[in-house]
């Protein structure tokens, strides 16, 4: 059963990381008990009238803790950068995550490792990373991970990638780290039917991968980064057509299967 919960947590730290990136870390409580990868958080942050949706990057359950990662881009996030320490309001765990019990069988409790598929491949584009780190940390099988970025300097936490046992494959569009191009680039021909393909990026990043997935029968699921006002599908600003039908990306998703997404 999904569970919410609004409530004032504790900032553990709230630490840059790269030239416009942070990474933000909470005491959550028993609350990290029903954080699944690919789910978010609204942050209601001083002096900004609406919250902002996080996407859930860790999970630790030894601190009972959730971490998030972000760039700073407008006001609120250039806000919430200069917070070091004290209380943030979290409104969460919300949306619907990487379906991982609908691969693997049997379904497993949601604080153990999932999933014993074939070859699990990560696509993430520029801060999608955020959505994924969870998830390959779920997977009791690793894989490779594709990461594509601007330049070397937005490419974020790869060790933390590579200490779980996952492969990574890089690119950048300045041809600063690995490929010089989009990761979609060097794809199509690493993509077999008997792969799980999960991905989360930019839409333009989006639209290859679910064509080049669509194109080969691969399966599997991908999170899409949608603005969102509300994060409980109340506002109906967060439209996204799928399977012929509009979907809430906030209450529907962020996560939908690769097959259903239209794009």
């Amino acid at each position: 059963m999904c569970k919410r919960f609004d409530e004032n947590y504790e900032i553990i730290y709230n630490k840059k990381i790269g030239s416009h990136y942070f990474e933000l870390k909470v005491k959550i409580g028993n609350t990290y008990k029903y954080c699944l990868p690919g789910q978010f958080f609204m942050i209601s942050i001083p002096g900004v009238f609406l919250r902002r949706p996080f996407g859930i990057y860790d999970v630790n359950n030894e601190e009972k803790s959730v971490s998030f990662l972000y760039k700073v881009v407008g006001k609120g996030t250039r806000i919430l950068s200069n917070i070091k320490s004290g209380i943030l309001q979290l409104l969460g765990p919300l949306g619907k995550g990487y379906d991982l019990g609908s691969l693997a069988s049997p379904t497993v409790d949601n604080n153990n490792t999932h999933g014993d598929f074939g070859n699990n491949i990560i696509v993430a584009g520029g801060t999608g990373i955020a959505s994924v780190y969870s998830l390959a940390s779920r997977l009791k099988k690793k894989g490779t991970l594709y990461y594509g970025a601007r330049s070397e300097s937005d490419l974020l936490h790869l060790d933390n990638f590579r200490k779980l046992g996952w492969k990574t494959v890089l690119s950048t569009e300045d041809g600063s780290k690995g490929y010089k191009g989009y990761i979609t680039d060097i794809l199509p021909e690493q993509l077999k039917t008997s792969d799980t393909l999960f991905a989360c990026g930019p839409i333009p990043m989006l639209k290859k991968v679910l064509q080049i997935a669509k194109e080969r029968g691969v399966c599997g699921f991908v999170s899409l980064e949608e603005k969102m006002a509300c994060g409980l599908g109340n506002c109906q600003g967060c439209v996204v057509k799928i399977n012929g039908q509009n979907k809430m990306n906030c209450k529907d998703g962020p996560v939908f299967k690769i097959e259903d997404v239209e794009l």
